[in-house]
């Protein structure tokens, strides 16, 4: 008995140790997540060519839609408005409908308080990857301290976190409030922003750059150190 009892025991410790073995071996099978790496995994299912942005237009319907360019894109301060501003300060009109650069899904809405004190408080940013590594960012700031404002502005946003959008797509409509209300545009590839001119069409980048020159004839986009 005592033999059959030893036995029995054997048996179950034997597949007691095989069943770990083999769940061990199927852990380190597994690929290495890295958290950073996994969070830029990017699938636009198809929708759109995302091999590389090079076709990304302009935010706005008509030039009559900006009634000002007082900042471009600068790593330095040795540029016309005197200091760093990596982005595009797009001053438009109130209710211009604002338009999608690039085709990409949303993945993120944030609401900004910058708190008491500050004239540029309250501002609403939108999201938008376009693949594994570039993402845009519309950040609209209206130049209020009033919540109400601020409210305007998120019920006049067009879309929601998790929807897919297509060039050219409204995707908001801009409440300007104070006389320095603009969208700061943002193009970041790596988790750095960009000077956006590599990212434009011909035909946009050529729009674009009238748009400046007809406030600014001797300004270029980018001033990089």
């Amino acid at each position: 008995m005592k033999k059959i009892v030893k036995f029995v025991f054997i048996i179950f410790l034997i597949i007691i140790v095989g069943v770990a073995g083999f769940v061990i071996s199927k852990i380190f099978e597994m690929p290495y997540v890295d958290d950073d790496n996994f969070l830029n995994e990017f699938d636009n299912e198809g929708r759109y060519d995302d091999s590389v942005l090079d076709y990304m237009d302009v935010i706005y319907e008509n030039q009559s839609d900006i009634n000002a360019v007082n900042e471009a894109y600068s790593n330095t301060e040795n540029c016309p408005w005197g200091f760093v501003h990596e982005g595009f300060d797009y001053f438009m009109n109130n209710n211009t409908a604002v338009l999608a650069a690039a085709p990409g899904k949303v993945y993120d809405i944030m609401y900004t308080d910058n708190g008491e004190g500050v004239d540029n408080r309250y501002y609403v940013t939108v999201w938008i990857r376009f693949n594994n590594i570039v993402e845009i960012g519309y950040n609209f700031e209206s130049w209020t301290t009033n919540t109400s404002d601020w409210e305007n502005q998120k019920r006049m946003i067009g879309v929601q976190e998790g929807d897919w959008v297509e060039q050219d797509q409204e995707i908001a409509r801009f409440l300007q409030v104070g006389g320095s209300a603009h969208i700061h545009f943002d193009v970041i590839e790596n988790n750095e922003r960009q000077c956006h001119t590599k990212y434009y069409s011909q035909e946009s980048y050529a729009e674009i750059m009238d748009l400046i020159h007809s406030y600014h004839p001797d300004w270029d986009y980018c001033y990089i150190e």
